[in-house]
């Protein structure tokens, strides 16, 4: 697909998203050595920064909290309260913020 309206025209079609979309690994986004795969800009060695988590019953109930790593300690932020994070939910979130 080259364009959003072709892509949207697929999902309303209901055409399978790996039909529809050509698959981007990671040495394609980024180029690899001779074709070989190897991936040019250094080791997959991957550091949490942050992630997002719902405080609440359930997602109709509650709110969002963001997760950050700072100076090698967890801060939370929560509406306007920040405060460090003793015990950050790190298995419980739905979105994972890393660095490379």
């Amino acid at each position: 697909m080259d364009d959003l309206d072709a892509a949207v025209r697929a999902v309303k079609e209901g055409a399978a998203a790996s039909a529809a979309v050509a698959p981007c690994t990671a040495a394609a986004a980024v180029g690899t050595a001779g074709g070989g795969g190897t991936v040019l800009d250094g080791p997959g060695v991957y550091e949490l920064l942050g992630f997002i988590s719902h405080v609440g019953s359930n997602t109709a109930c509650g709110h969002y909290v963001c997760h950050v790593k700072k100076g090698g300690r967890w801060v939370i932020y929560n509406d306007e309260k920040v405060a460090e994070s003793e015990a950050p939910p790190r298995d419980m979130a739905y979105m994972y913020l890393y660095r490379r």
